[in-house]
């Protein structure tokens, strides 16, 4: 791949950033490119791809963090539109919930219900805008990962499911899990999906430890986040081995967490 001719032809502007599909490892939306001080800056964070870190022109790793982030601080920040609730999503008021609610310990969580796929619905909120929202399919409802996903995604437009407001943040698979760690005194961070995005790497870059603890069926994963993490926003970032999914509040599960935090 000549990587002089790929960066010509974005065509830049000065201050101008892209984010996009990475043309070495074909990843998506883990390559970015800035243009600042007629340089442009470029990256793939994805581990294991050829232009894995942070490769410059001329500058080193820490240099071009901080240039980026001049970047990105100098963006007008985009306009935040709220989500078009469906008519099916409505206030859950009538005890439709209450055996969701009773399972997973979220009694104090603002839910919804779908009326049409009887789904508990978790609204996300930017700035006090709902933007997004994700729905988990009831028990007893049958589920297809391509026509009735256990979990879906109303709009696409949130990056993640933020709970809590702790220092450290916890990265898991899914809102529930999020929840549960935060009512531990964590930051609960659900990336919503199977990888990390640039979104997710800038918002980690804003705690002061990070903890990655996904299921037990992606130990790989678990590990890799971890390089991918720590590399990307520079913030200590700890590979948590869990039990169990971390919303089932497995006592050993529980107890390892605690444990971190006393020493976090």
């Amino acid at each position: 791949m000549n990587m002089d001719k790929f960066i010509d032809d974005l065509d830049l502007g000065e201050g101008e950033t892209v984010r996009g599909y990475c043309p070495d490892c074909g990843s998506k939306n883990t390559f970015t490119a800035s243009k600042t001080g007629g340089a442009v800056l470029y990256n793939c964070y994805k581990l294991g791809c050829k232009i894995s870190g942070i490769h410059t022109v001329g500058m080193t790793a820490a240099d071009i963090q901080a240039r980026m982030q001049e970047v990105e601080q100098d963006k007008p920040k985009p306009k935040v539109e709220a989500m078009e609730l469906p008519e099916y999503i409505i206030p859950s008021r009538d005890g439709r919930l209450d055996t969701f609610r009773d399972k997973w310990d979220l009694h104090d969580q603002g839910l919804m219900y779908d009326i049409k796929d009887r789904r508990a619905v978790f609204p996300i909120f930017i700035n006090g805008v709902m933007i997004d929202a994700v729905g988990r399919a009831l028990a007893g409802v049958e589920v297809d990962a391509g026509t009735q996903p256990k979990w879906l995604r109303y709009t696409g437009k949130a990056d993640y499911y933020l709970s809590g407001t702790g220092n450290t943040v916890v990265v898991v698979e899914d809102v529930i899990s999020a929840i549960t760690v935060a009512k531990l005194g964590f930051t609960g961070m659900a990336i919503l999906g199977t990888s990390l995005s640039v979104a997710h790497m800038e918002q980690l870059g804003n705690y002061s430890q990070v903890i990655v603890a996904l299921d037990p069926d992606a130990a790989h994963k678990t590990l890799s986040f971890r390089q991918e993490i720590e590399a990307w926003t520079g913030v200590a970032t700890i590979a948590l081995r869990l039990d169990d999914d971390i919303k089932y509040r497995v006592e050993s599960d529980i107890q390892k967490l605690k444990t971190l935090a006393e020493f976090l």
